[in-house]
């Protein structure tokens, strides 16, 4: 299942692409762009009226505030079938990358503590389970 989010929930949309998420997110994507990318991918948004214009099953209104309480909203309302993570900046796919190819890419006590690394195939941005991603797990749990 893929998602489009409207501009109110930028939060969200990151949180969700850190769970598997497909979700495409621009923070100035206009009303008539989100519109359009619905017609691929359900779009997630706050706003009532844009949610009356789309057709029916291709949007949701999201209830909760807060990226947490949305989360679990989403995850209810669409339970994710993928656990590979995303990209949270640009939603692309991560894949593993070995620790060796990553010694000049990232600061040397994260290169010492971690041994496992994700890379994006898109951006190019790299990516560890340090203390970032334990935060994000408890706040979930």
């Amino acid at each position: 299942m893929k998602f489009v989010a409207d501009v109110m929930l930028g939060s969200l949309a990151r949180l969700m692409r850190f769970h598997g998420y497909d979700v495409e997110y621009s923070n100035t994507a206009d009303d008539e762009t989100l519109r359009k990318r619905s017609v691929h991918r359900i779009l997630l948004t706050k706003d009532r009226a844009l949610s009356k214009r789309i057709r029916k099953g291709r949007s949701y209104l999201v209830q909760n505030t807060g990226g947490k309480d949305q989360l679990q909203e989403i995850q209810k309302q669409f339970p994710v079938r993928n656990t590979s993570s995303r990209c949270v900046e640009c939603n692309s796919k991560l894949r593993s990358i070995r620790k060796e190819k990553v010694e000049h890419l990232v600061p040397p006590f994260v290169y010492k503590k971690y041994n496992q690394f994700f890379s994006c195939p898109s951006c190019m941005r790299i990516y560890w389970q340090g203390t970032h991603f334990e935060r994000m797990l408890r706040m979930l749990e």
